[in-house]
């Protein structure tokens, strides 16, 4: 009988699904419905987060900071033995001593002013996203358009980078709410979504809506190449990219009517990509990103071809290094010799020149290939436009000093600007800049942003920098093409 009554039970769970609400395995009080149900069970079956007495989980209790720093060391396995640590508010007899310890020496904790950690305080959401950022060494950052979360917010740079990991995002009324405090479902629901990919919210970089067959802003542009050439794993200036899209496609990969512009020789969307063996073709056709990514990688293959010549001491941080790899893009044919073979005068309308010529445009930045010492007798070919050049030398020299680029600096950078001062948002129109001079020592503070302003023909970057002025902290946003670089 007894089991006739547990098949009938079960039974009845299979048939009724989702209808039934079911407690988080093992905890009285957190039910399936709950937004983080599956959050605070893995979690928990992780050993991160742990229950309290009668199977209570508390989700709404509100978190400690050491609770949190507790839980994430659980989360990366860190040392937890109760110890001395550098707080003068944190004893070595205290639980959370050895987690917080282990925290600070491994740069995921600092200590406030006065050395203290106020390890009893409750988590804000900030503090969320500075803890959560330096624990998983995070790097990318999205744009904050929150109204509540400014560039002079101790959190701002880690706010950008959990939105970009999927772990959070804002709310339905434009905030972000820092200083709202963080329940335990909450923690345990922004700890699985660092550690797992499965629970990561979707993210829209740049804020792309992949799903519209229709060009993006301008700036969403931007923003886009910019980040996929920053986080190539091989260095390759931004400048270099834009401008090559720009002789490409003018920045487009979709014609007026929503379908991807595919040119007479074959060459697809805003790369122009022609070579497809080995990609998605779709891919290349559909999605913006991966057709960007696609071009970068050419780029980079043409970087690193030994049979194609190196400009001064090849670093690729230098646009004058990317001549011939620019070159090769489009094809190492006579039509982009560097010279009129008849007269020996420089040819405009190579493929490279043109590229060269539009890092000079919308904002960028004037190049010194001009200096690179190579003539006509360097290169051999015949008559014929597409006849491939020889390439008698492999190495050329520069006789000016080459142009770094502007926009693969880091966090933490210290730079001078020789810009009109500091202004209070990434853009030129209605925002009066804050006066510097090319003296001040600045620090970048957070990954580079496109100008908010969508319709900006700009094509540079804005970096959002500290500098200190008569004792008083300043933040704000400069333009890349002016900054000095230390």
């Amino acid at each position: 009988m007894k089991k006739i009554i547990v098949l009938f039970l079960a039974t009845i769970l299979v048939f009724t699904g989702s209808n039934v609400t079911v407690k988080a395995k093992g905890f009285s009080d957190v039910t399936n419905t709950h937004p983080f149900y599956e959050h605070m069970v893995y979690s928990f079956d992780q050993g991160i987060i742990q229950g309290y007495s009668n199977n209570r989980f508390i989700p709404d209790k509100n978190v400690t900071r050491g609770e949190a720093i507790i839980m994430i060391a659980r989360t990366l396995g860190l040392n937890m033995q109760k110890r001395k640590t550098v707080f003068s508010d944190v004893g070595s007899s205290t639980a959370a001593s050895g987690a917080i310890q282990s925290a600070y020496e491994k740069g995921i904790i600092t200590s406030n002013t006065g050395g203290k950690f106020n390890p009893n305080e409750p988590v804000k959401r900030s503090d969320m996203a500075i803890f959560l950022a330096n624990a998983f060494s995070m790097v990318d950052e999205e744009v904050v358009p929150f109204n509540d979360v400014t560039i002079s917010s101790d959190a701002y740079s880690a706010i950008r980078k959990v939105i970009a990991a999927g772990v959070t995002q804002g709310h339905t009324d434009g905030t972000f709410k820092p200083n709202k405090l963080v329940t335990r479902s909450d923690f345990a629901g922004f700890l699985a979504r660092a550690k797992n990919d499965k629970f990561r919210l979707k993210v829209k970089v740049c804020g792309l809506d992949s799903t519209k067959r229709e060009n993006p802003s301008r700036q969403t542009m931007n923003c886009l190449i910019t980040k996929a050439a920053r986080q190539s794993q091989f260095s390759i200036p931004p400048e270099i990219v834009k401008a090559v899209a720009t002789v490409e496609s003018n920045w487009k990969q979709f014609d007026v009517k929503g379908e991807p512009i595919i040119t007479a020789d074959g060459g697809i969307g805003l790369m122009q990509i022609t070579n497809t063996a080995g990609y998605d073709v779709e891919r290349l056709k559909y999605d913006v990103q991966y057709n960007i990514e696609t071009g970068i990688k050419f780029l980079v293959n043409n970087f690193n071809n030994s049979n194609l010549p190196k400009v001064g001491d090849h670093n690729p941080e230098n646009l004058e290094s990317w001549y011939f790899a620019v070159m090769a893009y489009n094809g190492i044919k006579a039509v982009n010799s560097p010279f009129y073979q008849a007269t020996g005068e420089s040819n405009p309308t190579a493929y490279q020149e043109k590229v060269f010529q539009e890092l000079s445009k919308n904002g960028m930045l004037a190049t010194k290939i001009q200096s690179i010492g190579m003539t006509k007798t360097d290169f051999n070919y015949g008559a014929d436009t597409n006849h491939t050049i020889e390439f008698k030398k492999k190495s050329f020299s520069l006789t000016e000093k080459a142009t770094t680029s502007k926009e693969l600096l880091k966090v933490g950078d210290v730079i001078t600007y020789t810009g009109s001062g500091i202004r209070l948002q990434p853009n030129t129109q209605n925002n009066k800049p804050l006066p510097t001079t090319s003296t001040d020592k600045m620090k970048i503070i957070g990954s580079p942003i496109a100008d908010n302003q969508s319709n900006s023909s700009n094509q540079f970057v804005w970096y959002p920098v500290q500098t200190v002025q008569n004792g008083k902290t300043i933040s704000g946003f400069i333009a890349s093409p002016y900054i000095s670089r230390n």
